[in-house]
C-alpha cells in the first residue's frame, strides 16, 4: 500500500517540476527593481544576444533612447531596458523599412502605428529595469516609446538584425 502512494507522489512531483520549467518560446521577461538601497529580485530571462536600451528625459518635452549595439544577428535578442527618466517609458519593437525618424505620427493620438509591432516592453516606471528576450528575424527595426508624444520628442532609434 505504501509503495503505490510513494510512486504517485513521485509522479506528481515530476509533473509539477516539468510544468514549472516550461516557458514561452518567443519571449521571456526579467524584472529588476531599481531605486536606492539594494536592488530587487532578479529572475533569469532566456539567453540571447544582449542589447542595452536606456530611456530618459532631457526636459519636459525632450526624451531620448541610447542603444548598444545597434545591430545584431537574427535569433534570440535579450533587451535590457533601463528607464533612467523621471516618468514612465516603454519599448515597442517595430519591423519596418521606414527610417526611424520618419514614422507617421497620428495627429489625434500623438503616437505612431503599432501595426508592425513584433513585441514590446510595457510601460516601465522611472528608475526601473526590465529584461526581455525576443526571437527576431533579419530586417530593419525601429525601437520606439509610444506613450503620447514621446516618439515625436526623440524616443526612437534604428535597430538592424542581420542574417
Amino acid at each position: 500500500m505504501r509503495r503505490p502512494m510513494i510512486a504517485t507522489i513521485a509522479v506528481m512531483l515530476g509533473i509539477t517540476a516539468l510544468v514549472g520549467c516550461s516557458s514561452d518560446a518567443k519571449t521571456s521577461t526579467t524584472t529588476t527593481a531599481g531605486g536606492g538601497g539594494g536592488g530587487g529580485i532578479t529572475v533569469p530571462a532566456a539567453t540571447g544576444v544582449p542589447v542595452s536600451l536606456t530611456a530618459g528625459d532631457k526636459s519636459a518635452t525632450e526624451q531620448f533612447f541610447t542603444l548598444a549595439p545597434a545591430s545584431v544577428k537574427a535569433g534570440q535578442v535579450t533587451f535590457t531596458f533601463q528607464n533612467t527618466g523621471n516618468r514612465q517609458h516603454e519599448m515597442i519593437v517595430l519591423k519596418t523599412d521606414t527610417p526611424f525618424d520618419k514614422l507617421e505620427i497620428d495627429a489625434a493620438t500623438n503616437k505612431v502605428s503599432e501595426d508592425s509591432s513584433v513585441g514590446e516592453i510595457a510601460e516601465t516606471d522611472a528608475g526601473k529595469t526590465v529584461v526581455k528576450t525576443f526571437d527576431l528575424a533579419a530586417g530593419n527595426y525601429v525601437l520606439v516609446c509610444n506613450i503620447e508624444k514621446h516618439y515625436g520628442q526623440g524616443m526612437r532609434v534604428a535597430f538592424t538584425v542581420t542574417p
